[in-house]
């Protein structure tokens, strides 16, 4: 892994790169706050929990939460040194290699890990995507 490109990476993206859907909007929103031990674990790999390559949102649950089920980063370099883990905040977060992830177009080695599961409050006002 290149911890200190991904970082580099993380830092020279800009909010205007992100998708601005109501479901990204609401998890970069939220994400830190309800989450501070993986944003923490996931600083230690160099990556933005506030900014996600994918967030994959589901449905409202019954207690008005959205849940997502596999929130994306890029990691850069080589798989080699990274492993699963199990990070304990509001609920068991792991962190593990993508299994399918979209295209990036991005021409140097890195991967796409997970994390699962992620629960947020829902605090964005509208459902639809800006336009």
């Amino acid at each position: 892994m290149d911890i200190e490109r991904t970082k580099q990476f993380y830092r020279e993206l800009k909010q205007s790169d992100l998708c601005g859907c109501a479901y990204c909007r609401n998890y970069v929103k939220e994400a830190a706050k309800a989450y501070p031990a993986v944003t923490a674990y996931l600083q230690t790999l160099g990556v933005d929990i506030a900014k996600p390559f994918e967030t994959m949102p589901l449905e409202l649950d019954e207690d008005g939460r959205m849940p997502y089920i596999g929130p994306q980063y890029l990691v850069f370099g080589a798989e080699a040194g990274f492993a699963t883990a199990t990070v304990k905040d509001a609920n068991d977060v792991e962190v593990r290699l993508a299994q399918s992830h979209p295209d990036d177009d991005i021409q140097e080695p890195h991967f796409v890990i997970e994390i699962f599961p992620i629960f947020l409050p829902w605090t964005v006002e509208e459902t639809k995507a800006k336009q």
